[in-house]
Parts: C-alpha cells; structure tokens; sequence
C-alpha cells in the first residue's frame, strides 16, 4: 500500500513537472508569441487559486481516494487533448488557454488529495507518520531533479506535443495506480451537523478552523511569507544573476543541489524523525536553512553557490513533511481537505505577488540589493519562527477533533512548521 501511495505521487508529479516544462515549447512554436507563453501561465492562476478553495470541499464531500483517481485521469485527458487538438484543427492560443485553465483547474484538487491520504495510509499500514512525510517528500525531490532532464532530452528526440503524451500518461498511470489502493482508505468522513450545508458554508468551517487555531492560522501565514522570499529566490534572482556571470548552466546546478539536499534532509526524518524531538528538529532544520538560503541570497560567486544550495536543502528537507505530521494531529479529520486546500491557496497566491515585487524592486534597486533584501527577510522570519511563544511546545500531544464534531479543533499549543516552497506546489501547469 505505502508503494502504490509513494508511486502514485510521484508518477502525477512527475507528468507535472515534465508537462511544465514541455507546454512553454509548444506554445512557443504553435504561436511564435512568446508573451503568450505568459498569458497562458496567466490565466491559468485565478482558477487554481479556485480550485484550492473550492476543490477543498469536494474532497471532504467525495472522498480523498475517490477524488485523487477522478483528478489524475481527468488531468490526463485534458493534457491528451492538447496534441489531439493540435493534429485534427492545430492549437491557437485561444486552445491553449481554455485547456490549461482546465487543467488547472483539475490538478490542485488532486494534489490536495493526495497529500490528505497520507494519514490514511500511515493508519492503514501502522507505519509511523513520520517515515512516510519524508519518504513522501524524499520522492518528491527526486522527481525535481529527473522530470527537467527528461523532459530536455524528450524534447530534442520528438515534438513537444509527443512529450505531452508522455505526461498524460504519467498522470492517467497515478491515477489507475491509486485505484488499487483499498476502496476503504480515505472515504468520506462521517457528515457532521453542518452536512446539509452548502460549498460555501463548508469552506467557511474551513476558515473557521484556521482562525480559531491561532497557533495553525498563524504557522500557515509565516509558511506564506518563507515560499515569499524563496519563490522569487529560485525564478529571479538566482537566474538572472546566474546569466550574467556567464554560467547559465549554474542555474540548473544550483537546482540540482537544492533537490539532493532536500532528498538526504527528508530521508534522515523518514529514518529517525519519529524517535528524535520535534521541537530539535525544527529549530535544527530552520538554522540550517537559513544559513543556506541566506547564502544564496546574497549571490555569492558560483562555487560557493552550491554549497549553500546543498545546505538549504538539507534544512528544508524535513519541514513538510514535519508540517503534514502536525496538520494530521490538529486538523479535525472531517475538513482536512478543505483545510489543506485553504493553505495551499495562501501558497500559491504568495508566489505569483512576491516573484512580481521582486522584480519591480530588481528594476529599482538592483539585482544584488534585492538579493540582500531576500536574505534579510529569510533571517528574519526564521529568528521570527524560532521566537513565537506558539512554537515551543512542538512536542505535546494533540489530538484532531473527531470527524463528527461540529466544532473546530482549538489551540492546544502544537503548531505547523514553516515549508519550504514545496516541489509538487512549484510544479504546477496549466495542463
């Protein structure tokens, strides 16, 4: 069960991940417009923020299991569509925008799913939840650093549109691979009182949750501001720093390290996450990393960059899956979809505002003045992160409100740690 879980997950990200980097060729070659690259991303982002929120709700109503498979094989057809289109009528830009907005639409339902099964199957198999948010994460990043070299290398072998195909495959593949899983794993939880509700009552309980537990309301806007400064980090700065030392290449190596750190930092938690204390582990990670991040941000030369890059890593690796451990404990289980769809919505708005700001503060100030501001405000959400009186009781036990409680779990203490810009939320297409 744990394998097709692991399997499932890293197949959808990895149709993702190579789909994001095939879709930007085939736009390009089918329009010749290289803006309207942009505007396909574009208008792909007001449905995903949608779907996060709303997507949320049909998880809780529907099932984690159920919706998982429906998303997956519904992103396949929608990532099939854009060749079969191509080879009947030929793609124009009004195609492209009208299949990515679905496929966006689609996908981050599905990856909420799949993150809300974990507990399922750390129930399911008595494995601890530890081992399987770093083995979860440890797959995730393996996928960072093979889907970009695949998809490079399919690319210059055939046609971008014949990529495609790959990537529907992927994702058609996850979800008959989540089919197996027991029909049982991540059924709908029994309806509470406010069952009879509408979708907008649903995700207003979801809310709700979030601003009652000041500790959880709190931890996700601080996860908000840590993606702010790396997001713009990774698809700024580092680039376009990286150009102009003449080592474009560097960029791709500087990634790469990123991901390998973060693989060996999520597989030391899935190893022995469970039998070391939370509240070291966090303050341990979160030191690390702000070392690291703080030394890429300050845009030292190339060959310092990578050490840096191995250390960040390496501190970011066990914070989400540190992070999904926590939200299993305090997020009643009856909204956990809607919950972690609220969240990840905070994430995926702060990625598009900050890479913006950031490059309005590049054209003002300058590239290294805006790096030096990006590792200022690293340091201080991570001292920030290691002050707030909330998070200095990671350790004491909590237990979710039961599924058929009306009420959202109060604050007792144990918080969320801050994530990292997560590989699967930085893979998102407009399939």
């Amino acid at each position: 069960m744990l394998i097709a879980y692991l399997l499932s997950h890293g197949l959808s990200l990895l149709g993702n991940t190579v789909a994001s980097i095939a879709l930007p060729w085939l736009v390009l070659q089918r329009t010749g417009d290289a803006a309207a690259v942009g505007l396909v991303a574009a208008a792909s982002a007001v449905p995903m923020l949608l779907s996060a929120i709303i997507g949320g709700v049909f998880i809780d109503r529907f099932g984690r299991r159920r919706l998982s498979v429906c998303a997956d094989l519904a992103s396949a057809v929608c990532v099939a569509a854009l060749p079969v289109v191509d080879g009947l009528t030929g793609l124009t830009l009004a195609w492209f925008v009208v299949l990515g907005v679905a496929g966006a639409f689609i996908d981050v339902p599905g990856m909420t799913a799949r993150e809300a099964l974990a507990p399922d199957v750390a129930e399911a198999t008595g494995m601890d939840m530890s081992r399987i948010a770093g083995l979860r994460e440890s797959v995730g990043g393996g996928v960072v650093i093979l889907a970009p070299a695949a998809a490079g290398g399919l690319i210059l072998l055939v046609d971008p549109g014949t990529v495609l195909w790959v990537t529907a495959a992927c994702s058609a593949l996850a979800g008959l691979v989540t089919l197996t899983l027991p029909k049982q794993l991540g059924r709908r939880p029994t309806p509470s009182t406010e069952a009879a509700s509408g979708p907008w009552a649903d995700v207003r309980r979801g809310f709700g949750v979030l601003r009652d537990d000041r500790t959880l309301g709190t931890i996700t806007l601080v996860s908000a501001a840590s993606i702010a400064v790396l997001a713009p980090l990774q698809n700024l700065v580092l680039p376009v720093y990286l150009v102009g030392e003449n080592s474009p290449g560097g960029f791709g190596l500087v990634v790469s390290c990123l991901a390998l750190g973060g693989i060996a930092g999520a597989g030391v938690y899935a190893a022995i996450g469970a039998k070391l204390p939370r509240r070291t582990v966090f303050v341990g990670s979160q030191l690390v990393s702000m070392v690291g991040v703080a030394g890429l941000a300050l845009l030292p030369p190339v060959p310092l960059l990578v050490p840096c890059a191995v250390l960040a890593g390496i501190g970011a690796g066990p914070l989400p899956a540190l992070f999904l451990v926590l939200v299993t404990e305090r997020i009643p289980e009856d909204v956990r979809g809607r919950v972690l769809g609220l969240q990840n919505a905070v994430s995926m708005t702060a990625v598009p505002l900050s890479t913006l700001f950031a490059g309005l503060v590049v054209e003002w100030a300058g590239l290294r003045e805006t790096g030096v501001a990006l590792a200022v405000a690293w340091c201080g959400v991570s001292l920030l992160l290691l002050a707030v009186p909330a998070l200095r009781h990671l350790d004491s036990p909590t237990a979710a409100a039961p599924a058929s409680s009306p009420c959202p779990a109060q604050p007792s203490g144990v918080p969320h740690p801050v994530s990292p810009v997560d590989p699967e939320q930085a893979s998102h297409h407009t399939d």
